[in-house]
């Protein structure tokens, strides 16, 4: 098999591999790249090396086999709707359906392709190449990692992974399983190795860190929460620290679109009577009309609006967008602000103006990549015999580590 990566060796983001023998061609995954803090210029989106993805090409006499999505976020899948629409899109579940709902509520194009779900070890046969997909832990829901083998030649790619999240069994499975070790090339994300001696902190202990926040000796009123609606992990976080201080949770409409379409035992209205939620004024203006089928379902759980002014027991999972929210609708005296996103996004002007509405902010994160020690983990548990960093920025320190199995990869080479 060659490895070409078009995208993603030298930088955070942006993820596009190429897998190929002498009959397939396979692409995992098709990240945009990440936008600069405050960036104005205009991005170029398509990925240069590999336009026969894309458009009409006589680049190569061979087409491309199918895409294999790791996770829905969007440095891995954000090109998904710029692919060609004849090439089939491997992905999970409940990763595509949150995708979908945030594209209809962004009114953004809605993907075409074929769509082919995965699913945790079941084999996909390409031609010449099977692909075995592994969920794994990250900050994604429903996130993969995959095994490619082609001619007993075996490639691992872990996509993005952690070992301190509440899947964390998924990836200490991948480890423990014997049909993975001694592999031929491990391609792995180094998200967090710029950060030396670096170790992340579990979501159980952010849980039990953000339950302290919200006892009422500390926090008398509302507990205000800036996070992803995306961030299904962190969710679950936030709930079980609202429950255990006698708390409801309180999301808004597009969050509870998500939430409803995952397993039940994640926290959503339909299932948990201690989750409610609202409509925030401009999301609802925009899409209500347009959109019924988003709404109509959720009537029944909307919070009165009374309540809304005057409740001060509420856990309310809040966006940059809801100043209105903030300023008029809902309770703030003696509230606080949990802080739950990349420290890096408050150096945008609307984060940093939405920050000042509160006298209170609590900083309550951590990180949706694997720390040092799990990366030596898991390369130690797979022993691969050659090692190409990827999502990282600093490369380098991958040598540091491992040595001589490293092995750099530069922009559209081939090994």
């Amino acid at each position: 098999m060659q490895i070409t990566i078009h995208r993603g060796t030298k930088q955070i983001g942006g993820n596009c591999i190429e897998i190929s023998s002498d009959e397939t061609r396979i692409i995992f995954d098709i990240g945009d790249e990440l936008p600069e803090v405050n960036e104005n210029k205009e991005r170029e989106r398509i990925i240069p090396d590999v336009q026969d993805l894309f458009l009409s090409s006589e680049k190569t006499e061979k087409p491309i086999d199918a895409v294999f999505i790791s996770h829905m976020h969007g440095d891995h899948i954000g090109l998904i709707d710029k692919i060609k629409t004849n090439i089939p899109v491997y992905i999970g579940k409940y990763a595509f359906q949150i995708w979908n709902t945030i594209q209809e509520f962004t009114n953004r194009a809605q993907v075409d392709n074929p769509i082919r779900y995965l699913f945790n070890e079941k084999v996909i046969s390409i031609k010449d190449i099977a692909i075995t997909p592994f969920l794994i832990d990250h900050s994604a829901f429903d996130s993969y990692s995959f095994l490619i083998e082609c001619n007993r030649e075996r490639i691992f790619y872990t996509g993005d992974f952690r070992c301190h999240g509440f899947a964390k069994k998924y990836t200490v499975a991948i480890q423990n399983n014997p049909l993975l070790k001694n592999i031929e090339t491990l391609l792995i994300e180094g998200t967090n190795l710029y950060k030396d001696n670096f170790i992340a902190e579990s979501e159980f202990e952010l849980s039990k860190k953000v339950e302290k926040v919200m006892v009422k000796e500390n926090t008398v009123g509302n507990v205000f929460v800036l996070q992803s609606s995306a961030n299904i992990a962190r969710i679950q976080a936030i709930y079980n620290a609202a429950k255990a201080t006698g708390r409801i949770l309180l999301v808004d409409i597009f969050t509870a679109n998500i939430l409803c379409k995952l397993p039940k035992r994640i926290p959503n209205p339909f299932t948990f009577d201690d989750v409610y939620l609202f409509f925030p004024m401009a999301l609802t203006k925009k899409a209500i009309n347009d959109k019924p089928h988003l709404f109509k379902p959720f009537g029944k759980f909307k919070i009165a609006s009374d309540e809304l002014l005057n409740r001060k027991d509420m856990v309310i999972l809040v966006r940059e967008s809801m100043v209105y929210e903030v300023k008029k609708r809902i309770k703030t005296e003696n509230s606080c602000l949990i802080y739950s996103k990349w420290e890096g996004y408050k150096e945008e002007y609307k984060t940093a103006e939405f920050l000042e509405l509160f006298d209170t902010v609590v900083d309550v994160h951590t990180s949706g990549h694997a720390d040092i020690p799990t990366i030596k983990n898991f390369v130690s548990a797979l022993n691969p015999k050659t090692i190409i960093p990827i999502h990282t920025i600093t490369p380098n320190k991958y040598v540091d580590l491992f040595g001589e199995k490293v092995k750099f990869q530069d922009k559209n080479s081939i090994i």
